[in-house]
């Protein structure tokens, strides 16, 4: 999970990461501003996001578990989807901060 999360925040800008044990921490500054917190507890295969405006208002809020893996989509720069139980969950950094949450039908 360790090599997952360094994986993912560089993918996505970040420009360090705070680990304590299985639980670490990153955050990306877009280019107006606007700021993604993201968490993610190891042990509990949790992912937490924050995405605040330039203004600092609170845009979108997710809290999601149990995370079965994190995809590096290599035709999108600065794109990795989350995958967690019939949904994605695709997280951005250019050209804007941006999350979306898709379901996945297996019709």
């Amino acid at each position: 999970m360790e090599n997952t999360i360094k994986r993912m925040a560089k993918r996505l800008g970040a420009t360090s990461v705070e680990a304590i044990g299985h639980d670490a921490r990153f955050a990306v500054v877009g280019p107006t501003g606007a700021r993604l917190t993201v968490s993610v507890e190891g042990q509990q295969q949790r992912l937490m996001a924050v995405l605040n405006d330039p203004t600092g208002v609170t845009r979108c809020s997710i809290d999601v578990a149990p995370v079965s893996r994190v995809v590096e989509d290599e035709s999108v720069d600065g794109r990795v989807t989350v995958m967690v139980q019939r949904m994605a969950i695709q997280i951005d950094s250019q050209p804007t901060l941006a999350i979306e949450i898709n379901s996945i039908d297996n019709d």
